[in-house]
């Protein structure tokens, strides 16, 4: 039950840091006079198949960016996963 309270703090966390991010550049330039030039970029993983994005002047290096971040995790995912079915069948004597 405390790790379900600490993952559903660490969203909330995350969600009002990412609404912090989007409005926090707003407000110390101001509406009129910014010039800000948005970038970014992201991957969404359907089952196995990623879908990637991007928007702005260097959307190919935060795609790129994406791109690896998105191959790290799943391979630390996949790492993570063996592990745990080595130790569990060293557990259960397997």
């Amino acid at each position: 039950m405390k790790l379900f309270k600490l993952g559903l703090l660490l969203i909330f966390i995350g969600i009002a840091l990412a609404f912090m991010a989007a409005i926090l550049p707003l407000m110390l330039v101001g509406f009129e006079t910014s010039r800000i030039n948005v970038t970014g970029g992201g991957c969404i993983i359907v089952f196995f198949i990623p879908i990637c994005f991007g928007v702005g002047e260097q959307a190919t290096q935060a795609l790129l960016l994406a791109v690896v971040l998105v191959i790290i995790l799943v391979a630390v995912i996949l790492l993570f996963n063996t592990w745990i079915l080595k130790s569990t069948k060293q557990v259960q004597g397997i």
